[in-house]
């Protein structure tokens, strides 16, 4: 039998959906804007704010992995363009961290928090994010070694730095260990060009078939534990 010691988790649409808490974040954030930087939103509604934000993005690059940052700047750049001048930065820093705080106001998915106790009995865990989620801020951290973003390394999945940072806190080979996650590039063929066992998470109304690249997937969280006993046995 196989012996696997590491089990690391995508967060968004694999520990809870991130659809409903994107949009209330985005409400939050650009509610706050209204009260206090109301030339920008005469400016700049939500989606032409996207829409700067990612313009933003496209004229530097090198945020790509800094979503972070990319936000804040681009913000910035908003508001300075609405007339801010030297208070921009303060603003959109205020503002980011109000967006933040509410990106952190998640609903775990069902029996998620019960099957990731029980599997943390007998394999090390690390979640393994692209996104700003904070796993930290919430109670199922405790079963959790580690917690990693994309921001941390200045690359996201599925670049290999952040399975690395996995694989080398545990101290284990590639085939000891199995990435669960819902997305087909990012976390089931990152995962395996890597040599990691991959599940993919079908856990949203309109998730993708189950890819064949992924060695098992899972539509509950309660079979979660079966697919990764199955990969144990192979």
């Amino acid at each position: 039998m196989k012996k696997i010691k590491l089990l690391s988790f995508d967060l968004d649409d694999t520990l809870w959906l991130s659809k409903p808490v994107i949009q209330h974040a985005e409400q939050i954030f650009y509610a706050h804007l209204t009260d206090v930087a109301p030339a920008l939103v005469n400016r700049f509604n939500p989606d032409s704010l996207r829409a700067h934000r990612l313009d933003f993005l496209s004229r530097h690059p090198a945020l790509k992995h800094q979503i972070s940052q990319w936000r804040i700047k681009s913000l910035t750049e908003a508001l300075e363009l609405s007339g801010y001048k030297e208070q921009s930065a303060v603003i959109a820093l205020d503002a980011f961290e109000v967006f933040l705080k509410a990106r952190q106001q998640i609903t775990l998915l069902p029996h998620c928090k019960e099957v990731i106790a029980q599997l943390s009995e007998h394999y090390i865990l690390i979640s393994l994010t692209n996104g700003n989620a904070d796993l930290s801020q919430h109670s199922i951290s405790q079963y959790f070694t580690a917690s990693y973003q994309a921001e941390q390394v200045n690359a996201a999945k599925p670049s290999p730095a952040l399975f690395l940072k996995a694989l080398a806190i545990v101290g284990c080979k590639p085939d000891e260990a199995i990435h669960i996650g819902d997305h087909i590039v990012d976390d089931i063929s990152g995962a395996k060009a890597l040599g990691l066992f991959a599940i993919q998470a079908c856990l949203k109304p309109d998730s993708p078939a189950p890819h064949a690249l992924a060695d098992e997937h899972f539509y509950d969280w309660r079979d979660l534990p079966s697919k990764i006993q199955q990969l144990s046995l192979r």
